[in-house]
């Protein structure tokens, strides 16, 4: 009979939902979302629901009682051993009284189970010592049949007969029963209800029999649904929608994927068009794409097959006949200003003319290709839109012979702003003011015509889904609705709020279908087409939930350590009371990592719930979050007085006015604590005392630490020489390796004697080794990669090797209080391996286990032989790996989502490569265990026959090995800055690194003019304005490396005479042959010592001076006797040839000479000087002073004669400068001269 009664009442709902809206003005279309088992309930029958004074949701099930705050459920059980347990695990009913306590009462029990609040567990009290009517009212048998509540014109209740949810619209007495629906997931679950509830919120919970919760928002927006019923003929023809409108009568045309047309007409009578009918009335294609409805009240019906119309007046479908049509769908239809239509398919774009009945088509080769247009609208302006599927958006016009004009295209532009976010266009509207609406392929776009740009609506807010956008529409009031694929946007222009509704807020489904979207032009009524009906709602209908959600804080973590109510946490209680209820949280210096979570309790869309929070003294401002992260972590807080508060929203948008705030102080260490600064107040004056006591003692001692001094400067100069480089590392470490272990090394020399100094630097010192280390696997990983590494076979002993690396470990296990095991056999395995390769692989797995292992963990080395192969297991506890990293935690620069530690995501890709070239395998797996513990393993296997397999370079059997760090003694060279030159030399540093920079800038400048670049750009710019004497150059710098850079120079004709000195990381030989192929004088690899790159830099300036000297003494060569060799020679030919013709020129400027060579009065100063050490002025004096001297020795000239010839107008001022040059006057050198050449020829 029970069945019976379900089949009739599932047939009577069938048929009133096969009606468009004959049952909306009297019933809510209510829509139940579930929760079950499979949501953490402990039992799926429901007896009891019931909200307590905080707002917490609670639940009586046959397998414990459930705590539910929107997103967690916590389950409280009988326990034997506990008597403040409930009193037993089958719930027989809840209530709670009028002081706002909470009773359970259970089955077959004389006792009801009060819960305490403060304390989180629950009191037995007998039915003796319970209040009469509570009893009553508690145990009553049809309590559940009596349930009767009244929401605005409609109540509730639970039939007694039928078990069922009956709904009752009071003005007319007509009747709704709720009841399953397998085939609708949004009806209610079951069809035996044991209980219902109705909340302060306006959430109906329906309690049943066998499937868990039902929960409904009475308040949700009311979307109705237009689906198919294979049982009804009176039901859409499919639910694939893909087009929709409304017709001048009122009815509703539904274009389906492949059912042809379902007409849904006024009177809820539904009719079918497809191919198969059998009457007249068919059309070409069951795969409609657009239907559209004119205002003469025809309807256009684009279809896969071309385009058909149905006449209102004939009632028939007559198919349209053009050979444009052929082979293409039609994909959008409109209507323009002149009642023409115009058709966009794959072909082109179409247009029918009203006024003479014809077609006119265009194909649009002028523009595109492949056209592929989806869709088409006409603006106020009477503009034609034509969107593409690949193209972006035509915007054409229709000049007056027909012809289309393109007036703009917009199309998608990478790194462009105000360009189309996609090129794939599936949507346009024009709202009423104008703005064009523009849904792509990945957002929303606006586009104002005022200033023809375009804005993409992802960029102005973050809650706007990206994704394909469907269809746009605007209400009445405004507001524009945009269907998409995460559900449905309400959008207000005025303040560009958005409002986003799901299948949660009750729609059919989240997955819109493009351009199946119709604004009712008869009522205030929005039909969506999706891939499972049709849905429509009145926007007038869309209510804001204005209670604000309140939010409790729900747990505490201390550790990763869930707290409970009187937990012992480092011996002290943190909780004596739920942490909902707690208003101030003590913490101490010990609880280094604290995580707090929170729910709002606003039940009517959870999921949709938004968070903020802040911890005022930490936190600058409010950091928002959704439902999904409702959790606040916090580590290693400095002693101190918190505020952590957290606001919460609604779905609608609605926000707490007063955020719930948590107290938390901070206590600090004993030894930071008042009574510790106190004793340490009167330890320093103790110590005051104890100064001033031995202070007379301490200059006794000043002769000893005198000669300790000077001790300890020998020290230093010894210490000196003995400063580590490595080379061979990339430039970005490189660089501050150089600036770190330098300085370190001169610290420690002068820290001898000092012993909490030398263990400070000597930690530093250790700290820099170790990222030394990471440097060297992440080139040895690159030579792995290359194929360049080789392995050294050698017979080992596993045990001794596998000991020797465990014992490196020991003293950081016992700091950390890790307990480190090793498991092996007692005989010794031999093995044919690279012992160096193995170690390192030990050392990684060993560190990374070191690393994740927590205070009082284990970690275990097992070794195990087979007859194939040995396996090397690394076991450690701690936190887990998750499954979704496994897959990806042997990929180089890879870090998982559990990891809490950082590194470089190398070291596993490195050590599985190194096992892999000795022919074994390696690989981890990650479980969970007893006590809520994990255990992560990692195995080596190597094969006993890995001499076949691997690649070997060389087989030793007692090898001498090198170790990870060696220690390379650098002997300082005895050097000295000094030239013999008249001036400084300068010196121009161009390097990227600002430290690095001021650095060498600091040791340079006691002894040169030190200038300083810090990119290649600038550096030439100080080069070709200073024209320094040498330069040293960084390779790898922004802008312009320095291999670039250092061929600039050479190229100069103003800088190729500058030598460089290149500085690198990049220590290969075909690199630094790279660079000296480009004509860079000098190459030093990173880290270099000081003292080598001083050498280096005093030789090139030596050879500099060198250089000088020779072309000073080309000065006295005739200028068609100069041997051109260089570019430089060229210039000083060029140079000497111009005072050549000009040397009687007594006026000769400086300038001309510029102008002769195509250089600054600047540029050939610096020039000269620094390939002839002389300046100009100098040097065109030296020139005909010696040219004087050839014009005397040839006798055929006086001496005023030879003066004016070279320049000197006046004879006296000639006369002395001769002298001076050469130490006796223009007479004296001519008969002297003279005499020798007499003496000559008398012999």
């Amino acid at each position: 009979m029970r069945h019976f009664k379900r089949i009739v009442l599932f047939i009577f709902l069938l048929v009133l939902a096969t009606f468009r809206f004959p049952a909306q003005a009297q019933f809510l279309p209510l829509k139940f979302d579930h929760i079950t088992s499979e949501n953490g309930l402990p039992h799926n029958t429901i007896h009891g629901i019931a909200k307590d004074k905080y707002g917490f949701m609670w639940f009586g099930t046959w397998s414990g009682l459930c705590r539910y705050d929107g997103y967690e459920i916590k389950i409280y059980r009988y326990d034997a051993k506990d008597p403040k347990s409930i009193a037993n695990n089958r719930i027989h009913n809840l209530l709670v009284d009028s002081h706002g306590d909470l009773w359970i009462a259970s089955f077959n029990d004389q006792v009801l189970s009060k819960y305490n609040y403060l304390t989180d567990d629950f009191t037995r009290v007998p039915y003796a010592q319970c209040p009469e009517e509570l009893v009553g009212r508690i145990n009553r048998s049809d309590h559940r049949y009596r349930v009767k509540f009244q929401y605005g014109q409609t109540q509730w209740n639970l039939d007694n007969a039928r078990t069922a949810v009956v709904e009752t619209f009071l003005p007319t007495g007509a009747q709704k029963i709720y009841t399953e629906d397998p085939k609708n997931p949004w009806s209610i679950n079951d069809a035996y209800i044991s209980d219902v509830y109705l909340d302060d919120q306006h959430v109906l919970w329906l309690g049943s029999y066998s499937h868990g919760i039902n929960r409904s928002y009475l308040d949700a927006t009311p979307f109705h649904d237009l689906i198919y019923y294979p049982e009804s003929k009176n039901s859409l023809a499919d639910n694939t929608i893909r087009s929709l409108c409304e017709d001048l009568d009122g009815n509703l045309w539904v274009g389906t994927r492949s059912k042809g047309i379902t007409l849904v007409r006024k009177d809820g009578n539904f009719q079918q068009f497809f191919k198969e009918n059998q009457s007249g009335e068919t059309v070409q294609s069951n795969y409609i794409k657009r239907v559209f409805a004119d205002s003469y009240g025809y309807v256009w019906i684009g279809s896969g097959s071309g385009l058909d119309r149905y006449d209102p007046h004939s009632k028939r479908i007559e198919t349209i006949d053009h050979p444009f049509l052929k082979s293409t769908g039609v994909y959008g239809l409109m209507e323009d200003k002149e009642h023409n239509i115009w058709l966009a398919t794959w072909k082109g774009l179409g247009k029918w003319n009203r006024k003479n009945n014809h077609y006119r088509f265009y194909e649009l080769k002028e523009f595109l290709e492949e056209p592929h247009l989806w869709t088409l609208m006409q603006d106020k302006a009477g503009n034609i839109w034509v969107a593409s599927e690949g193209n972006g958006i035509f915007i054409l016009k229709e000049k007056a012979d027909g012809k289309l004009q393109i007036l703009s295209h917009l199309q998608h532009q990478e790194k462009e702003v105000n360009t189309l976010s996609d090129n794939r266009v599936y949507s346009l509207f024009e709202d009423k003011d104008g703005m064009v609406w523009i849904g792509t392929g990945n957002g929303l776009d606006i586009y104002n015509p005022r200033n023809k740009q375009v804005k993409s609506l992802s960029n102005l807010s973050n809650l706007w889904p990206k994704g394909t956008i469907a269809g746009i529409s605007q209400d009445h009031k405004g507001y524009i609705w945009v269907s998409h694929k995460q559900g449905l946007s309400r959008i207000d222009k005025n303040n560009m709020l958005i409002r986003t509704f799901s299948e949660t807020d009750g729609l059919l489904s989240n997955d819109f279908v493009e351009g199946a979207i119709y604004h009712s032009k008869l009522e205030p009524r929005i039909y969506l087409g999706s891939n499972y009906g049709v849905c429509h709602f009145s926007p007038d209908s869309v209510r804001t939930n204005r209670q604000a959600p309140k939010v409790l804080f729900t747990d505490l973590h201390i550790l990763n350590e869930l707290v409970n109510v009187n937990d012992t946490i480092n011996n002290r209680v943190v909780l004596s009371k739920p942490l909902y209820l707690t208003e101030e949280l003590t913490l101490t210096h010990a609880d280094k990592s604290i995580s707090i979570s929170f729910a709002a309790l606003h039940f009517a869309n959870p999921t949709g719930n938004k968070y903020a929070y802040m911890l005022e003294g930490f936190d600058a401002d409010w950091i928002y979050t959704d439902a999904n992260r409702r959790e606040v972590n916090y580590s290693n807080l400095s002693p101190g007085s918190y505020s952590l508060k957290v606001k919460a929203s609604n779905s609608d948008g609605v926000w707490t006015v007063n955020p719930t705030v948590l107290r938390i102080e901070v206590l600090p260490p004993w030894w930071a604590s008042g009574w510790a600064y106190l004793f340490y107040a009167l330890a320093g004056l103790a110590l005051l005392y104890i100064f001033n006591y031995y202070s007379t003692r301490f200059t006794r001692l000043k002769s000893k630490l005198a000669y300790e001094a000077i001790l300890h400067e020998k020290e230093i100069e010894l210490q000196e020489n003995k400063l580590k480089f490595f080379t061979n590392i990339s430039h970005e470490i490189k660089t501050p390796l150089t600036l770190i272990l330098s300085p370190i090394q001169q610290l420690k020399a002068w820290a001898q004697g000092n012993p909490k100094s030398e263990e400070q630097l000597a930690m530093m010192e250790n700290n820099g080794d170790r990222l030394l280390r990471t440097v060297n696997q992440l080139l040895d990983f690159r030579r792995l990669e290359s194929g360049q590494e080789k392995v050294k076979m050698e017979e080992t002993d596993l045990l001794q090797l596998i000991q020797r690396v465990i014992d490196s470990f020991r003293l950081a296990a016992k700091q950390k209080e890790i307990q480190l095991k090793f498991i092996a056999p007692k005989e010794p395995i031999y093995l044919l391996l690279d012992y160096d390769k193995l170690e390192k692989v030990l050392y990684n797995l060993l560190s990374n286990a070191l690393k994740f292992t927590t205070a009082n963990g284990l970690i275990k080395v097992r070794l195990k032989a087979f007859a194939e192969h040995v396996e090397i297991d690394v076991l450690n506890d701690g936190p887990s790996i998750e499954q979704e990293d496994l897959d990806l935690i042997f990929e180089p620069f890879t870090q998982g989502k559990s990891k809490v530690a950082g590194g470089t995501g190398l070291g596993l890709t490195y050590s599985r490569h190194l096992i892999q070239l000795l022919g074994g395998q390696l690989f981890v797996r990650s479980r969970s265990h007893a006590s809520h513990m994990h255990l992560t393993v990692f195995r080596i296997s190597l094969p006993k026959q890995a001499l076949e397999k691997a690649s070997i370079a060389e087989v030793k059997s007692s090898p001498e090995r090198q170790a990870l760090h060696e220690n390379i003694e650098v002997q300082t060279l005895g050097y000295s800055h000094e030239l013999p030159l008249s001036r400084k030399c300068s010196i121009l540093l161009v390097e990227d690194n600002v430290e690095m920079n001021n650095y060498l800038a600091d040791f340079f400048r006691s002894d040169y003019v030190v200038l300083q670049a810090f990119d290649g750009e600038e550096g030439l710019e100080v080069a070709r304005d200073k024209m320094p004497d040498l330069i040293i150059s960084d390779v790898m710098m922004p802008k312009i490396d320095g291999l670039n850079f250092t061929q600039q120079i050479k190229s100069d004709a103003l800088l190729r005479h500058i030598p460089v000195l290149l500085l690198t990381a990049r220590s290969l030989l075909d690199q630094e042959m790279q660079g000296l192929a480009i004509g860079a004088d000098d190459y030093l690899v990173k880290p270099f010592q000081l003292p080598i790159l001083a050498l280096k830099v005093k030789n090139q300036l030596l050879l500099r001076l060198h250089q000088q000297e020779q072309f000073q003494q080309k000065l006295a060569i005739e200028p068609s006797q100069l041997d051109v060799q260089s570019a430089d020679d060229l210039l000083l030919q060029k140079v000497f040839l111009y005072i050549e013709e000009h040397m009687s020129d007594s006026d000769l400027k400086i300038d001309h000479i510029c102008q002769s060579v195509g250089l600054s009065r600047a540029q050939l100063y610096r020039k000269m000087n620094a390939l002839t050490g002389m300046s100009m002025a100098d040097m065109i004096k030296e020139f005909r002073l010696k040219r004087a001297q050839q014009l005397l020795k040839d006798q055929k000239l006086m001496v005023s004669e030879v003066g004016y010839l070279v320049g000197y107008s006046d004879p006296e001022y000639f006369r002395k400068s001769f002298k001076a040059m050469f130490g006796y006057s223009p007479s004296e050198f001519a008969k002297k001269h003279a005499a020798q050449h007499n003496n000559k020829s008398s012999e």
